[in-house]
């Protein structure tokens, strides 16, 4: 049996359309991540930073990929 990976759904605006969509993060990452997503809608790419705070909780900052 495999351990199961609990995730957390985090809402998110994207910089560039406007649109409302959700990042998903697997709690058994890292407490800070860096990466590129592209948004659901209009497929610009983002620029991603998450970090988790001491409590567990996320907080993700999205910018353009020209900021």
């Amino acid at each position: 049996m495999y351990p199961s990976r609990v995730r957390d759904f985090i809402p998110v605006m994207c910089p560039y359309c406007g649109s409302v969509s959700e990042l998903d993060v697997e709690e058994t990452g890292w407490s800070r991540q860096s990466y590129v997503q592209d948004c659901p809608v209009c497929c610009q790419p983002w620029q991603v930073e998450l970090t988790r705070d001491p409590d567990g909780d996320w907080e993700a900052v999205i910018k353009t990929g020209d900021e």
